[in-house]
């Protein structure tokens, strides 16, 4: 798989339930360039570039798009993205759980502990892919640490009955478009999270305390 695979922007795939017209304008209120693909029911998203338009250290742009909500009457949303070294699969449920949930797997490892990220639970992972997969079959793959993320989350998809593997794979298969992120939203995200720092810069010198790293977040 290696041989074919995307040499760029990095792996991930964004499956959300809403027609492209309507992906697309929730995708130029964002921060990064995306390859959009009509498959039936669903619409499934890219990166186009490695980078986020945002200033760093919002600036990775699979990060931005794997951990961006999605609006409600696109739900279920899941995605499979490589970070990392890590094959990171996600569902936001629909209804009134909005919570965005996390399964992370490691090579050698299979599944990881994520304490500061809600856990998915494979059950209702088969349950929004909607294909009739079996959760036992999705476990072994993901109990097991054999294999690269990105052969990992191709099979988890196949498992899954879900479209996109050429896009999350490849790119930008027949049929793509690519949509660019609005000027004026990146540049007010920008202006916001430099506002924060300074304010919080500002802060911890009137308390007399130094500035320590925070764990980066990304929209």
């Amino acid at each position: 798989m290696a041989a074919d695979a995307r040499p760029s922007a990095g792996h991930g795939l964004l499956l959300v339930r809403r027609p492209p017209a309507a992906v697309g304008r929730w995708l130029r209120r964002g921060l990064v360039a995306a390859t959009v693909v009509p498959y039936g029911r669903w619409t499934a998203v890219t990166v186009a570039e490695d980078a986020a338009r945002s200033a760093a250290p919002f600036d990775v742009a699979l990060e931005v798009l794997a951990a961006r909500p999605v609006p409600r009457s696109a739900c279920p949303a899941i995605g499979m993205f490589a970070l990392g070294g890590h094959a990171v699969v996600t569902l936001q449920p629909g209804g009134v759980r909005r919570a965005q949930h996390w399964l992370v797997w490691q090579p050698r490892t299979g599944v990881v502990e994520t304490p500061s990220l809600p856990r998915l639970a494979l059950g209702e992972l088969v349950g929004a892919a909607g294909g009739g997969a079996r959760v036992q079959d999705v476990a072994g793959v993901l109990r097991a640490g054999d294999g690269e993320p990105l052969d990992v989350l191709v099979t988890v998809l196949r498992l899954l009955g879900l479209p996109g593997e050429e896009l999350l794979v490849r790119g930008h298969p027949a049929g793509a478009a690519d949509v660019e992120p609005g000027a004026r939203g990146v540049l007010a995200f920008d202006r916001l999270v430099a506002d924060e720092a300074q304010h919080r810069a500002e802060w911890e010198a009137a308390r007399g305390e130094p500035s320590v790293g925070r764990e980066r977040e990304v929209r």
